[in-house]
C-alpha cells in the first residue's frame, strides 16, 4: 500500500533536521548568529529543495504528486491537423497527454528528428485517433491527429504541490539520511 505524507515547509525542515541528527541537544537558550550571514536553516532549506526536484525527476511518478494542468492549457491550432501546446513550467515529468476524438492517450516521444516522430507528417503512416503521437521540443508538445475541436482533455505531469509544500510517498523519508 503506498502511503503518501504532505509536509508544510516548516514541517520538511523539523523532519530533514531530525533525520540528519541536526535537532539541538542543548537546553541552553543561548543563540549565537552571525551578521550578514545565512542561517543553518536557510542552508538546509536549500538542500531540501534540491532534494526534492531531483526526487520529482528521478523517482517512480507512482509515489509522487501528480497535477492534470488541461484545464490551463492553450492549445494552438498549426493548421495542418496538428495541434501545439506549451507544457507549463510546474510540469517536471510529461506523463500522459489525451485531445478529446482520441481512443487513448497519447504516445509522449522526446526525439523530434526521430523516425516515429517524423513519421506523424504522413497521414498515411500517422497514428491518428487510434495510435496518437506527442512529440516533445524542450516545453512545447506537438500533439498528432487533431479529431473534432482538438481540445486538451488530460494534460498529466509529476508537479510539485502548488502551495509549495512536499508530497511525495513515504519511504523516500529513509533516503534523508543518506544525502
Amino acid at each position: 500500500m503506498i502511503m503518501m505524507v504532505r509536509l508544510s515547509k516548516e514541517e520538511m525542515l523539523r523532519e530533514w533536521k531530525a533525520r540528519r541528527g541536526m535537532t539541538p541537544v542543548s537546553t541552553s537558550t543561548l543563540q549565537v548568529t552571525r551578521r550578514e550571514s545565512e542561517t543553518v536553516d536557510e542552508m538546509v532549506q536549500r538542500e531540501i529543495d534540491d532534494w526534492y526536484a531531483h526526487l520529482l525527476a528521478t523517482a517512480d511518478p507512482m509515489f509522487l504528486p501528480q497535477r492534470d494542468f488541461s484545464a490551463v492549457t492553450e492549445p494552438r491550432d498549426a493548421g495542418d491537423g496538428n495541434v501545439e501546446i506549451e507544457l507549463p513550467e510546474e510540469c517536471v515529468r510529461l506523463l500522459s497527454v489525451r485531445m478529446s476524438g482520441w481512443r487513448r492517450p497519447a504516445r509522449i516521444v522526446d526525439d523530434a528528428d526521430g523516425a516515429l516522430a517524423r513519421m506523424q507528417s504522413s497521414r498515411y503512416v500517422s497514428g491518428k485517433s487510434c495510435n496518437p503521437v506527442a512529440v516533445r521540443r524542450g516545453r512545447c508538445l506537438t500533439l498528432y491527429s487533431k479529431c473534432g475541436e482538438g481540445k486538451v482533455t488530460e494534460l498529466l505531469c509529476v508537479a510539485a504541490p502548488a502551495d509549495g509544500s512536499y508530497e511525495f510517498e513515504r519511504g523516500e523519508l529513509f533516503g534523508i539520511g543518506e544525502v
